[in-house]
């Protein structure tokens, strides 16, 4: 099978040029510039308009097997997070390949994905290998604000044309100095995922003037609730996917990301206290709030959580309401499969001295809308990314080295290749 590498160089950086921020979320170029490429190779493509005069659109590609195993489906989202371009020295729109990188918005979060996915089925296609099980190309609209319109409608009223017992997704990457302080290529692939509970914390006092302080504001009653809950950590609560972690690696260190692995955490991502458009340094608000961004466990119950928040705040004049929820029971898929012995192989094959592990991923992914109807999911890319370059998504300059990508783009034929094809 010929290489892939080149050209999925070139298709990422065309994908790049597309812009599908959401908010709007308008990724009906996106979606036709799958559609164009892989109808002029034969494959048939399906367009679904959860919300067509928004651009919302989700695309469903497929390529037919024999039927004797379920489908393989790989999944990845077209939409990317808005930018400031202030803060990039490349144009985030501009698919820039330079220094041995591929800069734009999307490179790792996660038109990567989708193009190394759409080259396997390219591949697969091209080369007329013979499959025992359909596979499926899905690519959805709207992952960055919830997937609701995306994958979540998609699994709600379109499951028959899908029907997955695997999924390949985002939520794993070849990390570097990522889970340990050496320099091993450790290849992680997420499982399991977080669930997301969101709080809103509130508080009412009488307003005034800021010359004559009450005894008793609305600002200073959440601040000190928030202190409480800054100063407080979390319970460490090793899942038996960061136990089998900490064996194949012989221990995590200790970062932020793997204390996140590690325990539920709590941040504070809003607070509001003021009033007047700018605000007003002169008047005391009558209300005060906050939002929490709560990440739990899989086997984390979440009334036992809030139980235990309550208890730290120590407060009732806060008011505490959940505003997001966890919508899915929190499943871990198995990794005891054909599949994930594919991937370990194939990803050993190319990088002969790296480890592949099971992952927790402590972020969501529209992973969790599959293992709610339970497919097998796995977040796999495989081309190394160093933490440097794991943490420009969602912020600046954000890229992708040209290399891994080729190489990643190698791994991920070969794997669905070999676990699609006929026996």
């Amino acid at each position: 099978m010929s290489q892939p590498g080149q050209e999925a160089v070139q298709l990422l950086k065309e994908y790049i040029r597309i812009n599908t921020i959401n908010p709007p979320g308008d990724v009906t170029a996106a979606a036709k510039f799958l559609q164009d490429i892989l109808e002029k190779e034969g494959i048939p493509v399906e367009l679904y308009w959860p919300d067509k005069a928004t651009g919302r659109v989700n695309l469903l590609a497929q390529l037919k097997g024999s039927g004797k195993k379920a489908p393989l489906l790989m999944l990845h989202h077209m939409d990317v997070v808005p930018v400031d371009e202030r803060g990039w020295t490349e144009e985030p729109f501009g698919g820039a390949e330079k220094d041995g990188y591929i800069y734009g918005r999307g490179s790792l979060d996660m038109k990567n994905y989708g193009i190394v996915q759409l080259m396997s089925m390219l591949q697969l296609a091209r080369h007329g290998v013979k499959l025992d099980r359909d596979l499926l190309l899905l690519a959805v609209c709207d992952e960055e604000i919830g997937g609701e319109l995306g994958a979540g409608w998609m699994v709600e009223n379109h499951w028959d044309d899908m029907a997955p017992e695997f999924v390949l997704d985002e939520g794993g990457f070849g990390t570097e100095r990522f889970f340990t302080d050496d320099d091993r290529l450790i290849f992680s692939v997420g499982v399991a995922e977080k669930q997301m509970l969101a709080l809103n914390l509130s508080v009412n006092r009488a307003p005034g003037h800021a010359s004559m302080p009450p005894k008793e504001s609305a600002n200073f009653i959440l601040a000190e609730a928030l202190g409480r809950i800054a100063a407080y950590e979390t319970p460490e609560n090793l899942t038996p996917v960061a136990k089998e972690m900490e064996e194949r690696l012989g221990g995590l260190e200790d970062t932020l990301y793997n204390s996140a692995v590690k325990r539920n955490t709590i941040s504070l991502t809003v607070l509001n206290g003021f009033v007047g458009d700018p605000p007003k340094t002169n008047v005391i608000p009558e209300r005060s709030e906050a939002v929490l961004d709560c990440r739990l466990l899989p086997e984390q119950d979440k009334d036992a959580f809030l139980k235990e928040l309550t208890e730290v705040i120590n407060d009732d004049r806060i008011d505490i309401r959940p505003i997001m929820e966890p919508k899915q029971e929190s499943v871990v898929s198995s990794y005891d499969s054909d599949l994930f012995r594919v991937i370990e192989e194939e990803t050993v094959a190319i990088y002969p001295d790296s480890v592949t592990l099971p992952h927790l991923v402590i972020y969501g992914t529209d992973s969790r809308y599959f293992r709610d109807r339970g497919a097998t999911c796995y977040g796999f890319f495989p081309g190394p990314v160093h933490m440097e370059e794991y943490s420009r998504i969602h912020g600046n300059d954000e890229r992708i080295r040209t290399k891994s990508l080729k190489n990643a783009a190698e791994i991920y034929c070969n794997v669905v290749r070999r676990f699609c094809e006929k026996g």
